[in-house]
């Protein structure tokens, strides 16, 4: 059983931007609804989308390409370590973005986690290419 979520775009953007939304405060805070971010391993990371809330801690940053955090609700803990990476990969013109969740227990689990981040995945898209990120 596969029990893994994987997400990826083609970004009209430079991956240093594409980056800087999976790597910061403020950037996450472009496409989440609040974010903390401490950007070196081990650092605090704490999200909001909606009504969840999400803590972890930084597990590997190498910029600007891979970033993965652990993920964990303290209200209701999914009982199993999970772990959210991002890589950003030049791809000619554009920024090829992956996003892997991983160590999710049940399918059921999985597929709740996979509607999530189709719905904030895609708002990650829009923030990549919407106004202030810039062209190459």
């Amino acid at each position: 059983m596969d029990t893994r979520v994987e997400l990826q775009a083609e970004v009209d953007a430079p991956r240093e931007a594409v980056f800087a939304l999976v790597s910061s405060a403020a950037g996450l805070a472009r496409w989440v609804d609040a974010a903390e971010f401490e950007a070196r391993v081990g650092g605090a990371v704490r999200l909001r989308l909606r009504e969840a809330e999400v803590v972890g801690k930084v597990i590997a940053l190498d910029p600007p390409q891979h970033v993965s955090f652990s993920w964990d609700y303290p209200d209701e803990p999914l009982g199993a370590p999970s772990v959210v990476a991002f890589d950003a990969i030049d791809h000619g013109h554009r920024t090829h973005l992956t996003l892997r969740h991983v160590g999710l227990a049940t399918a059921r689990t999985r597929d709740l986690h996979e509607a999530l981040w189709r719905h904030w995945f895609a708002r990650l898209v829009r923030a990549a290419t919407g106004p202030g990120v810039g062209a190459r």
